[in-house]
């Protein structure tokens, strides 16, 4: 043992696990407890505290993480290690020969970002469930900066093993529904400290170019097999979700609910509930107002701005990255900023989106590739 723990208040509650070489934490949930160290050293630990001792002595006492936040901290940490044994697998090549390095260029494993900083990137698929999937894409940068790109998909019913169908239909079906509904999806971006969700539930296709509203009608979609866009007439359907939510850091910047919608303007902005759980919150929520602006003439950037009536805001910066690194030329997209032609012409190049809100620590920047963006809903 490297600590003990006793009860300093008339009732108190905690937990202790210990690990190989006397490694110990002990985490309080309720009164006063006292942890003494076995150099000497002791703590006052109350409720939502936590201390960790090994044979050096006690730490300095920490918060015990939200639900949420050990989440995020839990995926962080199973993203680091994903790629320390991939950097581990990787070392003795690099030390043998610079050719590998080249190579690694060449898969697209290492990359140049838009401000020319080099960028190790892995992307790949989990099966989360016989009815789920996730895809994940992991950016290292010098200094040990890691992010993170992910999105986790449910649907209505098991999936094929061969998933190249699934990602296939995601954009949208033409003629007829998919065999498979999206029922609820996670797109979330994190660089370990500060964390953007988008999550929404209720998911059901809808013929979008028969409802109500035309100026969701579409008249192309995404085909993955030939990695363009096709042109596509009569029904078309997508997916449309009931309800939905916006978290930075775990909090609501806003939302939507409904029954049934047959067109996102049918949605009704959520208030003092959370759309998802319900719960609800502790003041109405703020109104907001979004907008695009394009920084810069030459290179094909767009920021998107969404401003809040209390103050606040979240910028995501959409930059097309050449393969050579640095900022794709505007011309390349003749004029397009969003749409199916801004999306055809990302196809050739690279993709970096950098997320900063208020509140946050630092810049969320992810370099993924835009097809992965493109069929799952995130580069619009």
């Amino acid at each position: 043992p490297t600590a003990t723990a006793r009860a300093r208040s008339g009732a108190a509650a905690w937990s202790g696990t210990v690990a190989g070489g006397g490694n110990a934490l002990f985490t309080v949930r309720r009164g006063l407890v006292g942890v003494d160290g076995v150099r000497g050293p002791s703590v006052l630990l109350n409720a939502g505290e936590r201390v960790e001792a090994d044979l050096a002595g006690l730490h300095e006492p920490t918060l015990v993480p939200t639900p949420a936040r050990a989440r995020r901290d839990a995926f962080a940490d199973e993203m680091r290690r994903e790629l320390a044994e991939d950097l581990a697998d990787d070392a003795p090549q690099r030390a043998v020969s610079a050719e590998e390095r080249g190579v690694e260029h060449q898969l697209g494993r290492v990359l140049t970002d838009a401000s020319g900083d080099r960028v190790r990137a892995e992307e790949f698929v989990v099966r989360t469930g016989a009815d789920s999937f996730a895809f994940v894409a992991l950016n290292s940068r010098a200094g040990g900066g890691l992010s993170y790109y992910s999105w986790r998909g449910t649907f209505d019913r098991a999936l094929p093993t061969d998933l190249s169908p699934v990602f296939e239909d995601l954009p949208g079906t033409a003629g007829a529904a998919a065999p498979w509904t999206l029922t609820a999806y996670t797109m979330e971006r994190s660089n370990g400290a500060d964390t953007l969700t988008l999550s929404a539930a209720g998911g059901h296709q809808v013929d979008v170019n028969s409802n109500s509203d035309p100026l969701d009608d579409v008249s192309s979609l995404f085909d993955p097999a030939a990695a363009a866009f096709r042109s596509v007439s009569g029904p078309v359907y997508e997916t449309i979700f009931d309800k939905g939510g916006l978290y930075a850091d775990g909090t609501l910047k806003r939302g939507w609910t409904g029954s049934n919608l047959q067109s996102q303007n049918d949605q009704t902005p959520a208030s003092t509930t959370d759309p998802l759980t319900g719960a609800a919150l502790a003041s109405s929520l703020p109104s907001y107002t979004s907008n695009s602006t394009f920084p810069d003439a030459a290179s094909a950037r767009r920021d998107d701005l969404e401003s809040y009536s209390d103050g606040t805001q979240v910028l995501t910066e959409n930059v097309a990255v050449s393969p050579g690194g640095g900022a794709a030329d505007r011309g390349a997209f003749g004029g397009a900023a969003s749409g199916a032609a801004w999306q055809a012409a990302l196809l050739r190049q690279g993709f970096e989106q950098t997320t900063t809100a208020s509140g946050f620590r630092g810049a969320i920047d992810v370099l993924v590739s835009p097809r992965a963006l493109i069929e799952t809903g995130a580069a619009k």
